[in-house]
């Protein structure tokens, strides 16, 4: 079976289906909390998720990732999970909700820092080891049980960070710059790896059609230097929501203040 158009929109029912999901499960979560007074903000924070995720997976990206150019996929999953999943979870509310034992217990050990870090590179270099990595390619339902997955981890990693629906922050924020730190490391020295490697990791890609100037070997350089992008962006992000946090902290104690005059 040849490839298809480089130019080709694919739409996986697989991932029509986690967009889809990504969309409606925030949605309820918002319906049974509490009056929010950031709705507003919320749900423009969802929609942001779901129009990237919709970007990145129904375009033409998605066929160039998949099949053509390995910088296309690391682009991919440098927004898959470096922007997609703060979106998602900063549009859940921050009040507490009161959930099941059966699902609260489980979620407080998903989403540990510890467990977090672990996931979210077991997810990345699981799926980069060539053999899982080439029948990806060979297989729509296999790339989109690795783009699910990668999501899935991003978002047990970015949770600690935005501390959504009541989450106790067991971190401080300098400790909270330190775990980002520390999760993207070794994402760091892979970049660098995928980047020096004299050899093609991927021969599907040296195999497609040229649909740039790129040879295979440069568009894998350029690859490996996404992937320290994307700890680079994790970290700028993370950053930037501390803060958001701590200048909404020091609001709230002026206001306390004030309200005693």
């Amino acid at each position: 079976m040849g490839l298809p158009q480089a130019s080709a929109v694919t739409v996986q029912p697989l991932l029509l289906a986690g967009t889809l999901l990504a969309a409606v499960v925030p949605l309820l979560v918002l319906r049974a909390a509490p009056h929010d007074i950031h709705l507003r903000a919320r749900m423009a924070s969802l929609g942001g998720g779901v129009v990237l995720l919709a970007l990145i997976w129904f375009s033409p990206l998605q066929t160039l990732a998949q099949h053509y150019l390995l910088s296309a996929h690391l682009l991919q999953i440098t927004v898959l999970m470096g922007a997609v999943p703060p979106l998602l979870l900063l549009a859940l509310p921050r009040s507490p909700l009161h959930l099941p034992a059966l699902l609260g217990a489980p979620l407080r050990v998903l989403v540990h820092p510890l467990f977090a870090i672990i996931a979210v590179n077991a997810a990345f270099f699981g799926w980069h080891i060539t053999g899982p990595y080439v029948a990806s390619m060979q297989s729509d339902t296999v790339d989109a049980l690795q783009q699910l997955s990668l999501l899935a981890a991003s978002l047990l990693f970015w949770w600690p960070i935005t501390a959504p629906m009541g989450t106790h922050r067991s971190m401080s924020h300098l400790a909270t710059m330190g775990y980002i730190l520390l999760a993207t490391i070794p994402q760091t020295f892979g970049g660098l790896a995928v980047a020096l490697a004299h050899h093609v990791l991927y021969p599907p890609y040296a195999a497609a059609p040229r649909v740039t100037s790129l040879d295979p070997l440069t568009d894998q350089q350029i690859a490996g230097a996404c992937i320290a992008l994307l700890s680079k962006i994790a970290l700028f992000t993370a950053f930037t929501i501390l803060f958001l946090r701590l200048l909404g902290a020091e609001d709230a104690e002026g206001d306390e203040g004030g309200g005693g005059d």
